[in-house]
């Protein structure tokens, strides 16, 4: 079972055996490949965690992206395909990562910050056609909040 939702409201009481036992409504969930503890959505906005947390994923793609685009533009290297042998991955795999460094910096900062729409994820990205153009690109990237919510 990879999601465990408890629901209730925090109290803490003593048992028969003179323990002291506390419930904390918490809620667990598998993100990025990791498993998060989550405050319920009716639990206070007191507790909620102050900052989002940038999907590792997602930032390991764009700095290996980033590297090897700087390695082509320096002339280290001459394109994905040579990147690909060196590193022995899939031609698409590179491909997919340089992509990535044709995203609007404002995106790549919202990424770096935890900010990025909840189903933006590397799958998702591998398989929609992004605008080359930046000013497209931030409507773009705003859909895929209504297509996450079309998915089960």
């Amino acid at each position: 079972m990879n999601h465990v939702h408890v629901i209730g409201s925090g109290m803490s009481r003593m048992d028969e055996t003179a323990q002291l036992l506390t419930f904390v409504p918490l809620k667990f969930a598998k993100r990025s490949g990791r498993k998060q503890v989550f405050w319920p959505d009716d639990a206070s906005a007191e507790h909620a965690s102050p900052a989002a947390r940038p999907d590792t994923t997602l930032l390991t793609a764009l700095a290996k992206g980033f590297h090897w685009q700087r390695l082509i533009d320096m002339g280290m290297c001459k394109s994905g395909t040579e990147i690909s042998k060196r590193e022995e991955l899939d031609l698409t795999v590179v491909n997919e990562l340089l992509r990535l460094t044709r995203l609007d910096p404002l995106i790549v900062e919202d990424i770096l910050d935890g900010a990025q729409p909840m189903g933006f994820t590397l799958n998702w990205f591998a398989r929609n056609a992004m605008p080359i153009e930046w000013p497209a690109q931030r409507p773009w990237l705003e859909s895929i909040e209504g297509d996450a919510a079309d998915s089960p």
